[in-house]
């Protein structure tokens, strides 16, 4: 419950200045930077087992970014976003495959499922705050899992749905990787666009006031509960999206893997490696996270088993211990000690966490 403490922590404890005036400046040269950098070597890098990896990167990252609406800017911690993830997945999956609707059309039907999903669960749980909030999404996202596992006529059960290997741009199915890249890459950049969108606008500013001081935001006219009910269905959708990409990637889905707890802890976990709240923040914590891991896997998974994943959890622990406001709280510090006037996104936020350390 480490990395749920320190993300109840960072998720807005701290009286905010309740001006409502939009951010200017909030994505800076070093994130487009960083984004360019990636997408470069996605171009240029040949080996198949590589790509791999990058479309994962690339994918969690832009997961991670549909969470940090909820849970970094809004301050709904959740460990259930799983659910939306699985329903995205399941429901263009179903749809394919009964009825022949194309996936690029059907995510946005699971998309819309997925966001009705959230802004129901936020409604029934609107009165729970902190550990207690966070419990009730992991609940309804066993719900969902648990009965993904028992609708066997419509999800297939324990065993799954398998997508057919034939390639076919309709359907969402290329014999090559390159196509998913470019899909997977496009996602990401819209969700890194949609977060430095919400930095900069009125909402943005909603969102940060209710997290961090409700009564304040009340009392200046913002709803509480629209907003974060707006907040949790616009990340639900956005997950739900990332969910059909991860079906039609892998061409195969089932409730243990893609309804998982897991699934919704490595959101969180991305996050807060990364920096809550920021909308680099994802991106980092994805490029750190997802290659660390699987490095880690292929180098000592044969020789001593498990292995690496205590040496993985050693590494997330540290980076969470030492840099509380995340990897890109640390390079807006150092790059604001050469550009004292830069706009670098973090630094609001790590003003914030050293004010609480």
């Amino acid at each position: 419950m480490m990395i749920a403490g320190r993300l109840s922590a960072v998720s807005g404890v701290q009286a905010i200045s309740l001006s409502i005036a939009p951010r200017r400046g909030a994505v800076s040269l070093v994130e487009i930077a960083v984004l360019a950098s990636c997408i470069i070597a996605a171009a240029v890098v040949s080996n198949r087992y590589a790509v791999d990896i990058m479309i994962r990167t690339f994918l969690w990252a832009g997961l991670a970014l549909a969470w940090n609406i909820a849970g970094g800017y809004a301050g709904l911690i959740s460990f259930g976003h799983a659910a939306f993830f699985g329903i995205g997945a399941y429901t263009s999956t179903i749809l394919l495959l009964n009825f022949g609707v194309p996936p690029w059309f059907g995510m946005f039907a699971g998309a819309l499922i997925a966001a009705c999903a959230g802004a129901l669960l936020t409604r029934v749980c609107a009165r729970l705050r902190g550990p207690l909030f966070i419990l009730s999404t992991l609940a309804a996202g066993e719900v969902v899992r648990i009965a993904a596992l028992n609708w066997r006529s419509l999800t297939g059960g324990p065993e799954g749905l398998e997508i057919p290997p034939v390639p076919n741009v309709v359907d969402m199915v290329f014999k090559s990787q390159w196509p998913y890249v470019a899909i997977i890459v496009a996602y990401m950049l819209a969700m890194f666009a949609l977060s430095a969108w919400i930095e900069q606008t009125r909402y943005g500013y909603y969102l940060f006031a209710t997290r961090d001081n409700e009564d304040g935001a009340s009392a200046i006219g913002i709803n509480p509960s629209h907003t974060r009910t707006a907040a949790m269905a616009l990340s639900a959708a956005t997950t739900a999206i990332g969910g059909t990409l991860f079906a039609q990637y892998f061409l195969y889905l089932d409730p243990t893997h893609v309804i998982s707890p897991d699934i919704s802890f490595q959101f969180a976990l991305i996050c807060a490696v990364g920096g809550l709240g920021t909308a680099s923040g994802p991106v980092f914590g994805a490029l750190i996270i997802v290659p660390l891991s699987e490095l880690l896997r292929g180098l000592l998974s044969q020789s001593t088993s498990g292995l690496h994943l205590v040496i993985y959890g050693i590494i997330v622990i540290v980076v969470i211990l030492y840099f509380p406001s995340g990897v890109s709280g640390a390079i807006g510090r150092t790059v604001s000690r050469f550009f004292p006037a830069g706009g670098f996104a973090a630094r609001v936020q790590t003003e914030k966490y050293d004010a609480q350390a």
